[in-house]
């Protein structure tokens, strides 16, 4: 991949490993809905990530507050497996599925170190879907300062959510940059490698859980960070030397 003079990076299981936090708070729904003990976490994990974004527009517009939208979604796994706990049960397991998974955030591995690296060498952006407040709290929560980023582009404050162009052009205004400039980093093929490709950018498609890819070749494949060194190559950005 040739050198460009910027990064965008999504968020979530980009920057912030929400799988593994995810995946505490689903421990601690299994254990207060003892029905759902039995199922694998990697499946109960797809099946709340579908209901996650059943109503992650709702959230967004509004209709549902986040706590509300937690226990809809704690209520829409039990209906996939057939139960039917009763509300105060559901709204506990959505009160400890909440604790868990906010007490055990963290970066994804090697995010620091690459940050470092990358840090006034290009430019650096992020673009997610989400609530504003909460989103910039988990970029400063791990000492990414927003106004230290030169584009922020949130699902909220722009108006729309990724997949949809707009919030990429609108990180690209943000950076003053055309999209041949550019290398978009995500998680999600949907959300960010193929609207990133679709904007004229270059994409890396992290993917930390080795999934299949749709299409082989189209997206450089990562399978994480650690190696910050063959990522920076990767990027086009030299590896500091000494």
């Amino acid at each position: 991949m040739n050198g460009k003079d910027a990064v965008l990076f999504d968020l979530d299981d980009t920057l912030i490993d929400f799988q593994y936090s995810r995946r505490h708070g689903l421990r601690a729904v299994q254990k207060l809905l003892p029905g759902l003990a039995p199922v694998p976490l990697e499946e109960l994990e797809l099946v709340h990530d579908e209901e996650l974004h059943a109503n992650f527009l709702h959230t967004l517009g509004g209709s549902l507050s986040d706590a509300e939208a937690r226990i809809e979604r704690i209520a829409g796994v039990c209906r996939r497996y057939g139960l039917e706990p009763d509300e105060r049960t559901v709204a506990e397991a959505a009160v400890a599925y909440a604790r868990e998974q906010q007490s055990n955030v963290r970066p994804v591995p090697g995010v620091s170190e690459l940050l470092h690296a990358l840090r006034g060498r290009v430019k650096i952006g992020v673009i997610t879907n989400g609530p504003s407040a909460q989103q910039r709290a988990k970029l400063e929560r791990f000492d990414i300062d927003p106004s230290d980023l030169d584009a922020l582009a949130i699902s909220e404050e722009v108006g729309t959510t990724k997949p949809d162009p707009v919030i990429f052009r609108h990180a690209l205004t943000d950076l003053r940059l055309l999209p041949e400039q550019v290398t978009m980093v995500g998680d999600s093929w949907e959300n960010d490698v193929l609207p990133a490709l679709g904007s004229g950018m270059a994409a890396v498609w992290l993917n930390r859980y080795r999934r299949t890819s749709p299409e082989p070749g189209l997206a450089v494949e990562i399978r994480g960070f650690e190696a910050v060194g063959n990522v920076l190559e990767i990027l086009g950005v030299e590896a500091r030397q000494g």
